[in-house]
């Protein structure tokens, strides 16, 4: 059985075969240098790197007799579950030259992010990392902003802003999944300092055409800020694309590891409209105006809905855009913030302070740690 140590300088001359800069890399703090053995004897290196965006395989190398015996793909497939576990991709270099590297890490769901003449830059992501990449993608990033209208007008933003801005205080705010900046933006223009995490590089990307505010790229349930907050905030129902109860408690725990005592965590969600279904009919239309009509379907039993959103141009064409959610009710997200330290402090109908009853159709719930 492999196991994975630390280098240490007594190391150098068995990793000075592969690495001429080991005992640089040793004393430096921001590379991890590991030695690999097999049955107590060094047979291997592995050299990481860990930064808030990534987990990054600079190196793996193994002695030849003990290589084609699983311990590279062990050792992959451990760092895999690493990066799941922090919500970050998991990134490397393989030669274009080394077609069999290519092809195992091909085989083990690594995808091509970039290259340069000589090596191919590969990105392995979770399979929630992957599903949300490939919904909110570049395409989905280029048209999410409508600066005045919709979820951009300033009837909505004003008393989001307002309200975010009044529970931070004088303290630091983090959004979970930032998105494009819809709120931060104004919200960092206000005086309070904002951070963020964001799984989807394209909806950052579009993100850094407006402003620099720090942001950690990954799994909003997972990833670790610097620092702690007085206020973090998870708007326009977007826990609801954590689609596991398991993912969504995970996001209660990673809010309540950022707060600084008393610090609140707020959360901005709908309420499932089950009591609009038809018995037999799993589906209920949330909106239908002239140029859009929003068409929720429901799986009950896994407390999953999809959104179908139909946007019509002219003529008779129609572009959809299709978004997977688990819907939760108030009293289970309550159960949920529970878990993790919190109680609630309050729930409003909107972000005016209209009171929250039977028949509102979604809430904004504050709940101190």
């Amino acid at each position: 059985m492999y196991r994975i140590r630390r280098a240490v300088e007594a190391d150098v001359p068995f990793l000075s075969r592969w690495d001429g800069n080991a005992l640089a890399h040793i004393q430096n703090p921001a590379t991890e240098l590991n030695v690999i053995e097999l049955d107590g004897q060094p047979v291997g290196r592995l050299r990481l790197t860990r930064t808030a965006e990534a987990l990054e395989l600079n190196g793996i190398q193994l002695l030849p007799d003990v290589q084609n015996r699983g311990i590279g793909t062990a050792i992959i497939t451990q760092l895999q579950s690493e990066a799941a576990s922090t919500g970050v991709p998991l990134e490397l270099e393989v030669a274009k030259d080394n077609p069999n590297a290519r092809r195992l890490y091909d085989r083990l769901g690594f995808r091509l992010a970039g290259e340069d003449d000589h090596d191919f830059r590969l990105r392995w992501l979770s399979p929630a990392a992957a599903r949300q990449n490939e919904i909110w993608n570049a395409d989905t990033a280029q048209r999410y902003d409508t600066p005045g209208s919709g979820m951009f007008a300033a009837e909505v933003l004003r008393p989001t802003v307002d309200r975010l801005a009044e529970l931070a205080g004088d303290g630091r705010a983090l959004e979970f999944a930032i998105g494009t900046g819809r709120v931060a933006v104004p919200l960092a223009e206000r005086g309070v300092p904002v951070s963020g995490i964001e799984f989807s590089t394209a909806m950052l990307e579009q993100l850094r055409t407006k402003t620099d505010l720090p942001v950690a790229v990954g799994d909003m349930s997972a990833v670790r800020v610097p620092g702690e907050f007085s206020l973090v905030y998870l708007v326009f129902n977007t826990i609801s694309n954590l689609l596991t109860q398991e993912e969504q408690v995970a996001c209660f725990r990673n809010a309540a590891r950022h707060l600084s005592p008393g610090g609140r965590f707020v959360i901005e969600l709908w309420v499932p409209e089950l009591r609009r279904l038809p018995p037999g009919i799993p589906a209920t239309v949330g909106t239908a105006d002239p140029g859009y009509i929003l068409l929720d379907t429901y799986d009950v039993l896994k407390q999953h809905v999809v959104s179908h959103h139909f946007h019509f141009g002219e003529g008779t064409r129609a572009e959809l855009f299709r978004s997977p959610h688990r819907y939760i009710w108030p009293a289970e997200l309550d159960l949920m913030a529970q878990l993790a330290g919190f109680t609630l402090e309050s729930r409003h109908a909107d972000w005016t302070g209209t009171p929250f009853t039977a028949d509102s159709p979604s809430h904004v719930s504050v709940y101190q740690l």
